[in-house]
């Protein structure tokens, strides 16, 4: 048997190590999990290359139409009526052989009809995926229920996807009394939850506020279903924290669950005139995290600060109306940033339902989803430069509407366009200067916008991981040398990528050997190997840390050889095997011996065996 080599050439003989034989295991391919394509029974066409039911519209009636009127202007077309979605959006059958296109214009030129389109096909996923492209018509989603949607037509949402719709790694946490994760214009888009009230896994909502809040930043959008989201390709996170009343214990839980787990902002459509200290420090720490917090200004009239939203570092929203005045119950003043629409918004509701609601809460999470559409559109990397990019974006872009509030009302389109990343990343110098080919040194990088950093290359190949240990400090482990010489170090960002700066891949001198401190029996020891380019080496091994000297050099004493053979051109090699079962608790030793123009031993490492 013999160690695998990194090396294409052929391995030399090697000895095994008595109590721990390596033994090279061939590993099976996971499986892979099948998603069903179809319902038996269902008869599927292809419109636009989307999938929709064969012979099928859906008809959204406007205001006022009932069952019968709904059916008799199906009947005088010679249509039929399936039964209805909701009291105004009625499924409809097709005369046999109908041309989709043909039908879906004669019911538009219908009096009384709102919008036409087909009965669409949604399948499940193992994840949640970015929604269905938006409907071939600019900036026209086809959900059925955007023509009831004058708030985000209102904001120019529409126009902004025309550009750009999000990330589904981009997540928006909707902390209120939870969210009706079912609904079928949210479950693609559920991230994670909780409910606090309750302590358990399934933060249903309990009063429809919550699923109300989310489908206004995150529902599914272009999926010819119901709504749509201000945030089309973006994600939530749904925390419950109560029905009517949201304790300050929850409060504080969830905003700290929705920072740990990487929600890049914080809706809240909640808070009181009380300025509770444990909520300001889970969101200062929040804050600090680079998450951008949202919340509602408060719907009594009154220019009061009410709090989380009159936080400095919070973004207060007001509500605004369809002639962008103050909505009558929207709180205003100095301390309030910007208004969205938050009057008659409709949106989802509990029960996989659709609801009308107004105030502030309305108008926070068309803020919050803004933010989260603007924060994927930098790369979705947080950071408080990331935040702080964000927020000034949608201040600065919005549309002034009177001094009842600072900035004025928000424009998605105009914030889209004004979300800048940084500038890209400056590498002054790498230390240390020289590094062993071996790898395993820690390079510390001085420069600057470092904070959003995405990535680290090395002549053009990526390291990870790294850490930015702040904008002017970025940390990493150096690989080994793909040769000796000059390696040059950039770093990426959001504003693009640094210069290169350069230091020396050198020869491991004294030589060294990498092996893990412990290792499981069954699973394979790998162990990386550095010296002189050429050299030739045997790596020795032992269960016993005696050595003798020779040569100068402390050499274990009662050793056996795993291998022999000359180092590459980087004075490198990399050598692995498999511990077999049987072999837990035995403590090996390893040592690298070179030859060049003289012998040279490396330090003796030691590994254990766990079961």
């Amino acid at each position: 048997m013999r160690l695998t080599a990194r090396s294409n050439r052929p391995a030399p003989p090697g000895v095994l190590l008595a109590h721990a034989i390596l033994i090279i295991a061939a590993l099976a391919p996971p499986a892979t999990p099948q998603v069903g394509r179809s319902d038996p029974g269902l008869a599927i066409a292809t419109w636009r290359g989307f999938d929709v039911v064969a012979g099928e519209v859906l008809v959204q009636f406007g205001p006022g139409a009932s069952g019968p009127q709904q059916a008799a202007t199906a009947e005088r077309l010679g249509c039929r009526a399936l039964g209805a979605v909701t009291p105004t959006l009625a499924r409809v059958a097709l005369p046999a052989g109908a041309d989709l296109d043909a039908w879906l214009a004669r019911w538009r030129a219908q009096p009384g009809v709102q919008s036409v389109q087909p009965n669409a096909i949604h399948r499940p996923v193992l994840a949640p995926a970015a929604p269905a492209p938006l409907a071939p018509a600019p900036g026209v989603p086809s959900d059925p229920k955007w023509p009831l949607q004058w708030g985000l037509a209102k904001v120019h949402a529409d126009l902004a996807w025309d550009s750009y719709q999000g990330d589904p790694a981009a997540v928006v946490a909707v902390i209120d009394s939870g969210v009706d994760a079912d609904h079928p214009d949210l479950d693609a888009h559920y991230a994670w939850g909780w409910d606090f009230a309750s302590g358990d896994p399934d933060p249903d909502d309990g009063s429809g506020h919550g699923t109300h809040c989310c489908g206004v930043a995150a529902a599914e959008t272009g999926n010819a279903l119901g709504v749509a989201g201000v945030a089309p390709a973006c994600r939530f996170a749904a925390y419950r924290c109560g029905d009517q009343t949201f304790p300050s214990s929850a409060l504080v839980a969830a905003i700290n669950d929705a920072r740990g787990k990487g929600a890049l902002v914080l809706s809240m459509s909640w808070g009181s005139y009380y300025n509770d200290p444990a909520i300001k420090a889970a969101l200062q720490a929040a804050r600090d995290a680079g998450c951008v917090l949202v919340a509602a200004a408060g719907n009594d009239n009154v220019s009061t600060p009410f709090y989380p939203a009159a936080h400095a570092f919070v973004i207060a929203v007001a509500a605004s109306t369809s002639t962008d005045e103050k909505a009558s119950f929207s709180n205003f003043g100095s301390w309030v940033d910007v208004a969205a629409p938050g009057q008659s918004i409709h949106s989802t509701w509990k029960a996989a339902s659709y609801q009308y609601a107004s105030g502030t809460s309305m108008a926070t999470p068309l803020v919050a989803g803004t933010a989260d559409l603007l924060y994927a559109r930098l790369g979705g990397v947080r950071s408080p430069v990331n935040a702080a990019l964000v927020r000034a974006a949608i201040e600065t872009s919005a549309v002034p509407v009177g001094s009842w509030v600072t900035s004025g009302r928000v424009d998605v389109q105009a914030a889209l366009l004004a979300i800048a990343p940084p500038p890209a990343p400056h590498v002054a110098a790498v230390a240390p200067p020289a590094v062993p080919a071996l790898g395993g040194t820690t390079l510390t990088v001085s420069g600057s916008g470092f904070t959003g950093a995405t990535s680290v290359a090395i002549g053009g190949q990526p390291v990870a991981p790294f850490t930015a240990v702040d904008d002017t400090t970025l940390q990493l482990v150096a690989p080994p040398a793909p040769s000796l010489g000059t390696g040059q170090l950039a770093v990426s960002g959001p504003g693009g990528t640094s210069n290169s700066a350069a230091f020396d891949w050198v020869p491991t001198d004294p030589p060294q050997v990498i092996v893990p401190a412990s290792v499981a029996q069954g699973a394979a020891c790998t162990w990386r190997c550095g010296g002189g380019a050429h050299d030739g080496f045997t790596l020795l091994a032992s269960i016993d840390d005696a050595t003798f000297v020779h040569a100068g050099q402390a050499i274990l004493q009662r050793f056996v050889v795993l291998q022999t053979g000359h180092l590459d051109g980087a004075g490198l090699e990399e050598l692995s095997g498999t511990l077999p079962a049987g072999t837990a608790g035995i403590t090996f030793h390893s040592q690298l011996v070179t030859k060049g123009p003289a012998l040279k031993a490396s330090a003796i490492v030691t590994t254990t065996i766990t079961p």
